[in-house]
């Protein structure tokens, strides 16, 4: 029947104007779907914008986007419904660079990109004795590892000779000493690698056969938080000072876990 009286003037239709299954497939034209300037979803704070539903024994809700032919495109899905899985995934603030990895905030509030640490062995550093310095009998001494060879994460300090585990990196380090004194009898003499300040773990020759460019050297593998610190110490009861020659080194690297 023709529309007799004057035209009404669009009204936007609203949710109380649409009753479940009143419009159906037929009603819409699929082939030229729904452009973006008749569809504008808006969430609240407890409602979604759209609701992708499953269908019971059959698929769990998905979205997919097609690329620009239609002929295929990726799905986004939701986990099974044994998971009863109920969160939000919140995207980062910002694009991520070359090799980053999407992953959960340390707060776990949000997604953010990052550069795993776990990829590669670092941070790690190597550092050595510049010169020969002394180590006094009966004395308990830093090794002055005051050159160093390299130093992935800038988190060694060649002044207090110390190896501070920088932000993002706890994890298992696998350590490694070598220290060589000019010249000892047959006495002991000890590295004693500090943790924090106080002797974590003793490497020691108890000085069966002495002699020359005496050599004590040992590996361990420890695991470090953020901000712990290790440091090399000696020690040596030969009855007079003792010098450590400059081929001695210090050195740790993270393992990949």
């Amino acid at each position: 029947m023709p529309f007799i009286g004057n035209k009404p003037s669009a009204v936007p239709l609203t949710s109380a104007d649409i009753t479940d299954n009143i419009i159906v497939n037929a009603d819409i034209n699929t082939s030229a779907g729904i452009t973006t300037e008749k569809l504008s979803l808006i969430s609240t704070a407890s409602v979604a914008s759209v609701t992708a539903k499953g269908t019971p024994s059959v698929s769990d809700g998905y979205i997919q986007l097609n690329c620009e032919q239609n002929s295929h495109g990726i799905k986004i899905k939701s986990p099974p419904h044994s998971a009863g899985a109920n969160y939000t995934l919140v995207m980062p603030s910002a694009t991520g660079t070359s090799l980053q990895v999407l992953r959960m905030n340390s707060g776990a509030t949000a997604l953010e990109f990052a550069t795993p640490t776990s990829a590669t062995n670092t941070p790690n550093f190597a550092a050595t004795v510049g010169s020969f310095h002394n180590i006094l009998n009966l004395t308990t001494t830093a090794v002055q590892f005051n050159t160093e060879v390299f130093d992935t994460n800038s988190s060694f300090d060649t002044s207090t000779y110390r190896f501070t585990v920088p932000s993002g990196s706890a994890g298992k380090y696998l350590i490694t000493v070598s220290i060589r004194f000019q010249a000892f009898s047959s006495n002991r003499k000890e590295i004693n690698l500090y943790k924090n300040g106080s002797n974590f773990f003793s490497f020691e020759n108890a000085g069966t056969g002495g002699g020359q460019y005496d050599l004590v050297s040992g590996s361990i593998v420890m695991n470090l938080a953020v901000a712990d610190y290790i440091q090399m110490f000696a020690y040596q009861d030969s009855g007079s000072t003792q010098q450590i020659r400059d081929d001695s080194f210090f050195q740790a690297f993270k393992l990949i876990e």
